[in-house]
């Protein structure tokens, strides 16, 4: 009879074999995937309303933001907004690029401060089209001179942009500072968080999760400058939200995290009161999680987060897999003699095989649907 661990070297390099049939099957069909191309945007649509592209540029309105709006707007520019000049003739501007599906946020911008929207990428099979708003001259010195009047991590950019055109002796010099106020090190003088500026950073850079092992919510929000995020993790702490959670990254950011479900639709209920726009729904959707709306919960919020997590989502199976080997795991931390904890690492291995071979047959599944899907829609293949 065979050693337990030689029957275990058999198995592994018999599930190996099968394992690396379908990682070479979602690899060829993610690389299929990456050839489909769509033809450039003519137009898109927010609410009742559909916009012929490019959006012609507008210029600085009549009226101001009020100030929950412009603690919003600031909020966002400074997760997904810039500011840049044209070296060779100073011009500055400034822009915030987004996904078709996130286009509303552009009109508000636009609404606020003038400036037009172009089309700026086309879909592929891997990515949604975008779009970007962006204001120049008179108009971008108005928009900037408006945001700088409340306290944001791009104040300075924003100041400096304000002044508007860059004389040629001082573009060198300008060049420099924006590129060491774009540093993840930068630490903004008079920096100060709201629950609207809170609500348009979210928007950017947050995300909201359903547990699928749990009824649990888990709420994110991811930066490279730690600074930032540690003002939030202050502010939200002096809310009494003190479950949130400031962790390192493996790439070398940050992260706030919450996994408490109390606090997570705590502070979801005052995102939504503070103008929460882009994940409204997301948010009204995770504070009615209940445990006997639990799946529904997850099935419509995957259909509204699904586009950049489709393949790693785990199905009703992959979920009491997952279980299981949570639950094994915790035998083997028990077990208390040598054979035991090698029969449970034995079972702990296959375990952990056999999902990753089902994760990997799923996902061949729904790459298939994709491609068929993007191809229905029009999408068309570009030979490598």
């Amino acid at each position: 009879m065979w050693p337990l661990h030689l029957k275990l070297h058999a198995r592994f390099f018999a599930t190996a074999s099968e394992l690396a049939k379908w990682e070479r099957r979602c690899n060829r069909l993610t690389q299929l995937q990456r050839q489909i191309r769509f033809l450039p945007l003519q137009h898109f649509s927010v609410g009742d309303m559909t916009y012929t592209l490019p959006l012609k540029a507008l210029g600085p309105p009549s009226h101001l933001p009020t100030r929950q709006e412009l603690g919003y707007l600031a909020g966002f520019f400074d997760g997904d907004g810039y500011v840049s000049m044209v070296k060779s003739t100073g011009q500055m501007s400034m822009g915030i690029g987004q996904t078709l599906d996130s286009a509303r946020v552009l009109i508000r911008f636009r609404d606020s401060f003038g400036g037009g929207i172009w089309h700026h990428r086309c879909q592929s099979g891997t990515h949604r089209a975008t779009l970007q708003w962006q204001v120049h001259g008179r108009t971008m010195r108005h928009a900037a001179q408006v945001l700088c009047k409340v306290p944001s991590m791009q104040r300075a950019q924003l100041q400096i942009a304000a002044a508007g055109k860059i004389t040629k002796a001082d573009r060198s010099g300008v060049a420099q500072t924006l590129r060491l106020l774009k540093q993840k090190d930068h630490v903004p003088a008079n920096f100060s968080c709201s629950w609207p500026y809170f609500a348009g950073f979210f928007d950017a850079e947050g995300s909201i999760s359903v547990r699928g092992s749990c009824v649990g919510l888990e709420l994110q929000v991811g930066q490279m400058n730690p600074f930032v995020l540690e003002e939030l993790h202050s502010f939200l702490h002096k809310q009494e939200l003190s479950k949130w959670r400031l962790e390192c990254r493996s790439d070398g950011g940050c992260q706030l995290r919450c996994a408490d479900l109390a606090t997570c639709k705590r502070t979801l209920r005052h995102l939504l009161d503070a103008g929460l726009d882009l994940k409204q729904s997301q948010a009204a959707l995770a504070v009615s999680l209940e445990a006997d709306n639990h799946k529904q919960v997850r099935e419509h919020m995957f259909s509204l987060n699904g586009f950049n997590s489709k393949y790693r989502r785990l199905d009703d199976a992959g979920i009491e897999r997952a279980k299981q080997i949570n639950s094994v795991r915790k035998q083997f931390n028990r077990a208390s003699s040598q054979q035991e904890r090698e029969l449970l690492q034995a079972k702990l291995e296959g375990l952990r095989e056999d999902h990753k071979l089902q994760k990997l047959q799923l996902k061949s599944v729904s790459l298939r649907g994709s491609i068929r899907q993007s191809l229905q829609d029009g999408g068309f293949v570009v030979p490598i």
